[in-house]
């Protein structure tokens, strides 16, 4: 939906709070590093689009990688300068660029107290950096073909020993896990657009696992990315209401790049939330966070967030009744990830 179409529903709807906007959080976020990474000019680009937007915080993250490259891995070390130089405005998460490499290289009978150690070591480094979660930490992670040649094609099981151990370290300091997670209730054929290979002809159900993840520390805050727009389409509102109602320590950000039918899309094609969603925000007010997936390089946001889903998240907020909508754009952010605001942002 374009900015007019917009529009167009919110003057029929002028009993809502989109007439004072206020700013939004967005909780996942990246700099580009393909074809290479110049995070200089991909700050301004998050500041510029911060600006358009009207995000008052944008929470960086490394994407999973399955290389160690350093033409294009990177975790939190190389986002430092960008957040020390915006102090309020931009904040990290880590982990992805060196923990996802560790558990995918590692398989679950090979987890003994070395490794233990190692792992728990990088995670405790990454917290004293400043991180204020670890993310994204990949779970199932499907390639996409429009997400380029190089997206990757990373799985590992939900209960994976480290996958329980970082869940420990994320209790034990107080911060939460964006967790990318393709979920898969039951075996399932590959859905098209998506091609094998890198993605398998058949995907393995994986749902079981991850309530084991979930289960296996309730003080650990999950929080399971891109929901309301997901590539194989099975977290429609009736899995999600199943799952947030048996597991409080769970959340999840809305990604909102196409509207659609499908009852996993959010947002029908009129721009509108769908009134099972809307029953969904309205029964877990404070388990939802809007999380763009931008992609920022040199040249504006490269992938991910398109305008149009920059334009649905507002969207979504602008519908909301004002309390609802302040605390999906804003409060479950500040609350989950303990983060420092002034007034304003």
């Amino acid at each position: 939906m374009n900015r007019f179409s917009r529009a167009l529903v919110l003057l029929a709807l002028p009993s809502l709070a989109w007439a004072q906007p206020f700013p939004l959080i967005d909780t996942h976020a990246h700099f580009e590093s393909l074809p290479y990474k110049d995070f200089a000019a991909s700050e301004k680009s998050a500041l510029a689009a911060m600006a358009q937007w009207n995000i008052g915080m944008s929470l960086l993250m490394p994407p999973p990688r399955a290389t160690l490259d350093p033409k294009t891995n990177y975790d939190i070390e190389e986002l430092l300068p960008a957040i020390k130089a915006n102090p309020g405005r931009l904040a990290a998460l880590g982990g992805a660029g060196s923990l996802t490499i560790m558990l995918h290289n590692t398989s679950p009978e090979a987890v003994n107290d070395a490794v233990r150690q190692s792992f728990r070591q990088r995670a405790m480094e990454i917290i004293a950096l400043g991180a204020v979660g670890f993310g994204e930490i990949p779970v199932q992670h499907l390639s996409l073909p429009n997400m380029g040649p190089r997206h990757a094609y990373e799985n590992v099981p939900a209960d994976h020993p480290l996958l329980m151990l970082l869940a420990d370290i994320a209790a034990e300091n107080d911060v939460p896990i964006d967790i990318h997670f393709d979920m898969v209730p039951n075996d399932m054929p590959l859905p098209p657009p998506l091609k094998s290979p890198p993605n398998p002809p058949k995907l393995q159900g994986n749902l079981p696992a991850f309530e084991r993840l979930l289960a296996h520390n309730p003080k650990t805050r999950i929080v399971w990315a891109h929901v309301g727009f997901e590539p194989i389409r099975t977290r429609g509102p009736d899995i999600v209401r199943q799952l947030l109602t048996a597991h409080p320590n769970l959340y999840m950000s809305f990604r909102l790049g196409r509207t659609g039918p499908h009852p996993s899309m959010a947002m029908a094609a009129d721009g509108k939330l769908k009134p099972e969603w809307m029953a969904l925000l309205q029964a877990f007010p404070d388990r939802f966070m809007l999380g763009s997936d931008s992609f920022y390089a040199g040249a504006g946001v490269s992938r991910g967030a398109t305008s149009e889903g920059m334009d649905n998240l507002r969207g979504l907020v602008d519908q909301l009744p004002p309390e609802l909508g302040r605390q999906l754009a804003r409060d479950n952010a500040i609350r989950v990830y303990r983060l420092k605001v002034t007034t304003g942002q």
